[in-house]
């Protein structure tokens, strides 16, 4: 009887473990059929579909298929090229614009002969669709200020290119506190994290730097700005305007108290309106007006009664390769918010502004310039 008896526990033991071997395997391949990407209907193409895109939320709160490796990009807008042109120049496609003969010093010479496509600025649009379409880009990016007021149109643009283009499109924050976030969201659309985060992280320490000396100047010495646009200068944008950002993180009390204009900006102003505001400077819009617009304010006698031109402090906007201050409104105004809180404020704002320009192209261009080469990007944008 005993014998019978380890048998028969023998056999009741062996035939537990097999049991439960057999339950472990089926609950093993369930679990793995449950926490699958691939749905269960689609056929072997759908499942090599599925490992090469991927799906992103972009900064508008879109859902966007892209591609998980992607070479091509076109900006719809030329707000982006900037910060494509110093992450990844190698994966820009177009310009929206024609490069001017000034623009294309800084360029590489593929980027000097990249297609000119258009795009898709304020209220118009000029992008070539059939040229577009050719080319086929992986990825569109539009870029513009993410606030409340313009989040639901920047994404009915977006959706538009969309439709236009049958491309997929994300949408990137052109705030300038948003810098940083755009390049470490870009370097993972992109696969290039580790470059975006030495751009997003000099970004962060070089404006944080700014913000933390403007932020002791005493407010009796704030110094008042009318920043002059248009074909005459008498066209400005105020503080709640984007295109205004630089001169409000630079610690510059803009003397504009209109309404701000929507798209591009550039709210129409009167002579008699800016002798009122009577500001100690005046910065001069390098892309809208230029040069022209600088020698008019300092010579012509509709202006000689204006602080600003009494005390000869009138500058122009730095413009290349890309604007500092505004127009478009892009990476280049983490530089240019150095400039400026230098300009308004030397004796707290302690820059070296030839140092902190080479060393700006150096990492995001990969130029290094010459004293000369910094002097002639500053002409009648530092004083004298």
């Amino acid at each position: 009887m005993p014998k019978i008896f380890t048998k028969r526990a023998v056999s009741k033991g062996v035939a537990i473990l097999l049991c439960l071997w057999l339950m472990t395997f089926l609950l093993t391949g369930c679990g793995s059929q449950a926490t699958s990407n691939t749905p269960a209907n689609s056929a072997s193409a759908g499942n090599s579909s599925q490992e090469t895109t991927r799906v992103i939320t972009d900064m508008a709160g879109r859902q966007v298929n892209i591609p998980k490796k992607i070479n091509t990009v076109y900006c719809a807008v030329p707000t982006a090229e900037a910060m494509l042109y110093s992450l990844a120049p190698e994966k820009l496609v177009a310009w929206v614009n024609a490069p001017s003969t000034d623009l294309k010093k800084y360029l590489s010479d593929r980027a000097k002969n990249l297609p000119i496509l258009g795009g898709w600025m304020g209220e118009k649009s000029t992008a070539n669709l059939e040229e577009i379409a050719k080319l086929a880009p992986e990825l569109i990016v539009f870029m513009t200020d993410l606030d409340e007021n313009n989040k639901v149109s920047a994404v009915q643009t977006a959706n538009s290119i969309t439709d236009q283009t049958k491309r997929p499109v994300i949408v990137l924050d052109s705030i300038i506190t948003s810098t940083p976030k755009v390049y470490r969201i870009m370097g993972d659309i992109l696969g290039v994290q580790d470059r975006a985060e030495k751009l997003a992280a000099y970004t962060e320490q070089k404006m944080a730097a700014v913000s933390d000396m403007v932020a002791k100047i005493p407010k009796d010495k704030l110094v008042s700005v009318y920043y002059a646009e248009g074909n005459t200068g008498l066209a400005t944008d105020p503080e709640a305007s984007h295109h205004a950002e630089v001169l409000k993180f630079a610690g510059g009390k803009n003397v504009a108290n209109v309404q701000a204009k929507s798209g591009q900006g550039m709210s129409p102003v009167s002579m008699e309106q800016v002798l009122a505001w009577n500001p100690d400077l005046i910065l001069v819009s390098s892309s809208t007006g230029g040069d022209k617009n600088y020698q008019t304010i300092l010579n012509d006698p509709a202006w000689s009664k204006i602080k600003a031109v009494k005390d000869k402090k009138v500058y122009i906007t730095p413009l290349l390769p890309f604007g500092w201050f505004d127009r478009p409104p892009n990476i280049m105004r983490a530089l240019g918010t150095e400039w400026l809180s230098n300009l308004l404020y030397p004796e707290y704002v302690k820059i070296d502004l030839n140092k902190e320009t080479k060393d700006f192209f150096k990492l995001f261009f990969n130029m290094d310039l010459s004293d000369q080469q910094v002097n002639e990007l500053l002409i009648n944008a530092v004083a004298k």
